[in-house]
């Protein structure tokens, strides 16, 4: 039955387009999220790129509901005839109507050992770009995920073709590129580390920080952000939520404070389209498998991961980037460790490892532009 509502749906989409193609492309650019109701800073500053390019910039934002049916199909209509109408589209997520259209396409080249490729035609009329919105490559995702508990069976990836027909996907440095191809499933070749916006915008900020010379006192309450990833999985385990519910006991209230983020697919909140204000308040950050660490780490705010889940979490959905083995001087495993390192730091702030952060980010900057959105527009105007 599936499989006939897919097929059915992409007769729709496909007829749709064709009509829309009538009449021609324009200078127009289209940027498309279904996890907000408004585009992200990264979308708009490279809408404003492209504006100063002479483009006209098209936002279509729509946070997907249970009781927003109505609306998104709407939005199918308008995404279908301005993909018909642009030049250029952008996305953050995985967009089915994009996966399941027809659009003009050429064929890549495959460089041995690339046995993970599942596409090796790209879209040519439009450009579509995958701006994949979180930094790095710390947990695994897409189709490194397949048949996992956390991921997609592989059927229903190959049915509804998830993440078919990116021309580009940008990652955010040269350590996230053969992570992000495997996940995504196309060459390396395909896959730029071009960065986010974001990227400047939190270089920028510490820059600012570190000019005022804020530092924390000591008779100062130390801030710290408890920010774990998405469970997709709702059998699987969750230590944040069990630290949440002794929270009240766990921190000395006259030295810390608790700053309480749960990720927002898990609460039913929209995505956040920016930097994370409660980040920007934090002095530290305690994290699980989240790629907050990467924001943090720009921002040069100590970070210690809690992963008492470790050995289950390596084995659904899996991570590209193994705390445990690349950064063990910041990592705990238990509630009593997580205190000790957190007490510890709050008594001696000068004395945390920077060099076992800096060993976990790696290379997941290296080769990123300093202005992301000028970068970008050149490249897509030239090709």
């Amino acid at each position: 039955m599936k499989q006939i509502a897919v097929k059915i749906a992409a007769f729709l989409f496909n007829a749709l387009y064709i009509i829309c193609r009538l009449g021609g492309r324009r200078e127009e650019v289209l940027f498309i999220t279904r996890q907000a109701s408004t585009p992200s800073d990264d979308f708009i500053a490279i809408g404003k790129a492209y504006e100063d390019a002479g483009y006209q910039v098209v936002y279509l934002s729509q946070r997907l509901t249970k009781r927003a049916a109505l609306a998104y199909a709407v939005l199918v209509v308008r995404e279908i005839y301005h993909l018909a109408k642009c030049q250029v589209c952008f996305v953050d997520r995985y967009d089915p109507v994009i996966s399941l259209l027809h659009f003009k396409t050429k064929q890549v080249e495959v460089e041995p050992g690339e046995d993970y490729v599942r596409f090796d035609e790209v879209p040519v009329e439009p450009v579509i770009v995958q701006l994949w919105h979180a930094f790095g490559a710390f947990k695994k995702f897409g189709y490194q995920t397949v048949d996992t508990a956390e991921g997609h069976p592989l059927s229903e990836m190959e049915l509804f073709k998830i993440h078919r027909n990116y021309t580009w996907v940008i990652c955010s440095g040269e350590g996230a590129r053969r992570p992000f191809a495997e996940a995504f499933g196309y060459p390396v070749s395909r896959v730029l580390p071009l960065g986010r916006p974001e990227y400047k915008t939190l270089c920028d900020e510490q820059s600012a920080h570190e000019a005022k010379g804020v530092k924390l006192d000591s008779a100062d309450k130390a801030r710290v952000l408890f920010a774990p990833t998405v469970r997709k999985y709702d059998k699987s385990v969750h230590p944040f939520a069990d630290l949440y519910r002794r929270h009240d006991c766990y921190l000395n209230p006259n030295q810390f404070e608790e700053i309480w983020s749960f990720h927002p697919l898990d609460i039913g909140e929209e995505v956040p389209q920016g930097v994370p204000l409660n980040l920007e308040a934090a002095d530290c950050v305690v994290t699980d498998y989240s790629s907050i660490v990467y924001e943090a780490y720009l921002l040069k705010k100590p970070v210690f991961f809690y992963v008492p889940d470790i050995d289950h979490y390596c084995a659904t959905p899996g991570l590209n980037a193994n705390p445990v083995d690349l950064a063990p001087e910041i990592v705990a495993q238990s509630e009593q460790e997580l205190q000790g390192m957190l007490q510890a730091w709050r008594a001696d702030p000068v004395s945390y490892p920077w060099e076992a952060l800096r060993n976990f980010v790696g290379d997941s900057f290296a080769n990123a532009p300093k202005d992301p959105a000028v970068t970008l527009v050149k490249l897509i105007v030239q090709s």
